[in-house]
């Protein structure tokens, strides 16, 4: 693996969870040939980014332009395209642990990226190409400008966000929003320019506060498998799920666990706070320690189920170890039809009234 491949299999791990980042993507053909795919893979949800990394070697004296257009423009290009053409054909990785990357490969969007190394120069280059035969829109990137991409986003749906935008940022000189409220305008001078638009597009708030709490988030997802209370072989179907949030929801999801952290310690049961969105829908609960029962848990997350008409819940669950260390663990619940009965006997005794405020909770 060379430096540039280590850099970005770093990064991946750092900004889109370890879980989903693969790389020694080795696959057998159908004419049993070994053939390597790309040189890193990462999952965010449904999406699925196929990295090609070219590195210009420092003992060279190839004039970088014309490395950029042979080894980048040229062979970098028609390598994620063939890779993009096997992803998907549904390929047989040699590996048996890269095979969950690839996961419903029907239902995913494929992001390809090329990223290339030429050290500490600096040369303007083109920032993406698009396919009109195979439609195939490829992001390019120097590896200074898409590290730079990761360390101001850091939340990987706002990644890819940006990623399906720069697109079109990265074709036109004056970059344009406007709705209702407000009218934004950028100069697409470099990759810092067309970040700081994207950011003010959607008031994304990247204060220092907010900022530890998208941090904050990634600590909590690498605790996940541990603290799974069920189906701990699925857990990585959630890391996915949670990958999913854009920073907004991030930042709510923080808030609200700040709330049952403080209540754990104080030894309350508390089952108010939760978050619906159009792809998420969490529930955060609060027991004492000598309460923290698995059973109590499916019930109370059954009938918020069954209030909000939904079919999925993740739980998250915090209790108090000490006066200063607490646990928090997760739970995916899944409505039990069974017992519809029970639930509305509950609603009935009132364990749905902390929910009556529905507005301050669904975003």
């Amino acid at each position: 693996m060379t430096k540039s491949e280590e850099i970005c299999k770093e990064l991946g791990n750092l900004y889109f969870f370890k879980e989903l980042v693969k790389s020694n993507l080795l696959y057998i053909t159908d004419k049993k040939e070994e053939k390597e795919l790309a040189d890193v893979l990462m999952r965010v949800d449904d999406y699925i980014l196929t990295i090609q990394i070219k590195e210009k070697a420092t003992n060279t004296s190839n004039n970088i332009e014309n490395w950029l257009n042979n080894k980048v423009y040229k062979v970098a290009k028609n390598q994620i395209k063939i890779s993009v053409q096997e992803i998907i054909k549904k390929i047989n990785f040699k590996e048996d642990e890269n095979a969950d990357i690839l996961d419903n490969i029907d239902k995913c969007t494929i992001v390809p990226i090329i990223i290339f190394d030429i050290g500490n120069e600096n040369i303007k280059y083109q920032r993406s190409y698009e396919s009109k035969s195979s439609n195939l829109k490829i992001n390019i990137f120097n590896i200074k400008d898409f590290e730079t991409m990761c360390k101001h986003l850091i939340s990987p749906m706002e990644m890819i966000r940006y990623l399906n935008e720069r697109i079109a940022y990265s074709n036109n000189n004056i970059l344009i929003y406007e709705n209702e409220k407000r009218t934004i305008v950028g100069k697409n001078i470099n990759e810092n320019a067309m970040l700081s638009f994207y950011i003010e597009k959607y008031e994304l708030d990247y204060s220092n506060e907010n900022i530890d709490k998208l941090s904050i988030f990634n600590n909590y997802l690498s605790l996940f498998e541990k603290h799974c209370i069920n189906n701990k072989e699925q857990y990585k179907i959630f890391i996915k799920f949670l990958s999913s949030l854009y920073a907004k929801e991030i930042y709510c999801l923080i808030d609200r666990l700040d709330i049952i952290i403080k209540k754990g310690f104080s030894k309350e049961m508390y089952w108010n706070s939760y978050i619906i969105s159009d792809n998420h829908n969490l529930l955060f609960i609060s027991l004492p320690k000598e309460k923290y029962n698995i059973e109590f848990i499916d019930f109370i997350s059954n009938v918020f189920m069954y209030n909000f008409k939904l079919n999925k819940v993740l739980s998250i669950i915090s209790y108090s170890i000490d006066e200063e260390n607490y646990e928090l663990d997760f739970a995916i619940c899944e409505y039990d039809y069974m017992n519809e009965d029970l639930y509305q006997k509950a609603i009935t005794d009132g364990f749905a009234d902390v929910w009556k405020n529905k507005i301050e909770e669904i975003i």
